[in-house]
């Protein structure tokens, strides 16, 4: 699907929820993608009348680092786009990996949004990075819940987290970029395959016929999550015996029937409603503490700030 500036601006009106004259942040790389959403959300933001600030994560991975971060700052500033440069502390930078990358951006990101009372946070992941997140996943064995991917729409710390590019694939991107002259850097770590991430996607990109069958798994997680997550919440209320804003209780036998990715995902329900301000939890913690729940090793225990006490009959969950 082509991207056009109107239809940008419809989908972010029709799909996502902003005050009048919204402030807004995005994160810029400087790389293709990001560079596409910030010249398009430019457009946008001055069509609401609103404010916008693109942040770029200097990483300090390469020595390149801290001259593309100034290079691209200008190039915004040119453009009358307020930028931000933040540094990541070289402390911070111990494995060099890609997890540490995005751990440590995403803390940076959502620290300044807060303290800045900036709502929407704005990132530039692409329909072809979803497959890439997809099949890593897959490979490391994510349940139904983790292959859905990036969402279009999420919630990090108070943050609301937008990535509207989903829709859209890379070529589509550079396109875009080429008919509107939009200045771009090439990161050359996307080249380095020592990244599990550009090796999956080197290997996509030579097999064609794998990469289709590939996104038609993708796309159909994507279209029975609503079914699958219907099914969750009918057999978790099923489980109730009582509930409030304080306690769960729910019926151990009825819990336990059920298949080992129901009962984590019934776990994750229970925590969202209980510990609201907190961040979810892992699958894995929950999955261990199940098998220690099942085996009869604990009556009482803590995850994640709940207290659990199990008798024979039900199991109470509560803070």
């Amino acid at each position: 699907m082509k991207i056009l500036q109107n239809s940008f601006n419809q989908y972010l009106n029709k799909n996502y929820f902003f005050e009048k004259k919204p402030t807004i942040a995005v994160a810029v790389s400087g790389g293709p993608d990001s560079m596409c959403l910030i010249y398009l959300l430019k457009n946008w933001i001055n069509k609401n009348k609103g404010s916008i600030v693109a942040l770029i994560i200097d990483h300090q991975l390469r020595k390149e680092s801290k001259e593309e971060s100034y290079l691209i700052k200008k190039y915004l500033l040119k453009n009358k786009i307020s930028t931000k440069i933040i540094k990541i502390n070289t402390k911070l930078v111990i494995k060099k990996s890609m997890k540490e990358a995005r751990e440590n951006r995403y803390e940076k990101l959502i620290k300044y949004c807060n303290r800045k009372n900036i709502f929407h946070l704005f990132l530039a992941h692409h329909y072809n990075d979803n497959i890439e997140t997809f099949l890593i996943r897959k490979l490391s064995g994510s349940n139904f819940e983790g292959l859905r991917g990036m969402q279009y729409k999420s919630i990090n710390n108070c943050i609301q987290i937008l990535r509207p590019l989903l829709l859209h694939t890379k070529k589509e991107i550079l396109e875009f970029n080429s008919n509107n002259k939009i200045f771009y850097l090439n990161d050359p770590s996307n080249l380095n395959t020592k990244y599990t991430r550009v090796a999956l996607r080197n290997f996509l990109n030579h097999n064609k016929i794998l990469h289709k069958k590939i996104k038609k798994d993708f796309e159909k997680i994507e279209k029975y999550y609503p079914f699958y997550l219907q099914m969750v919440y009918e057999i978790f209320n099923k489980t109730i015996i009582k509930i409030n804003n304080k306690n769960i209780l729910i019926e151990s036998d009825k819990f336990f029937e059920q298949d080992k990715e129901i009962q984590i995902k019934i776990i994750e329900i229970i925590y969202k409603f209980l510990m609201p301000k907190r961040k979810s939890i892992r699958s894995r913690k929950i999955y261990n503490f199940l098998e220690n729940l099942l085996s009869n090793k604990i009556v009482k225990a803590n995850l994640g700030g709940i207290n659990i006490k199990k008798d024979h009959f039900s199991i109470n969950f509560g803070y």
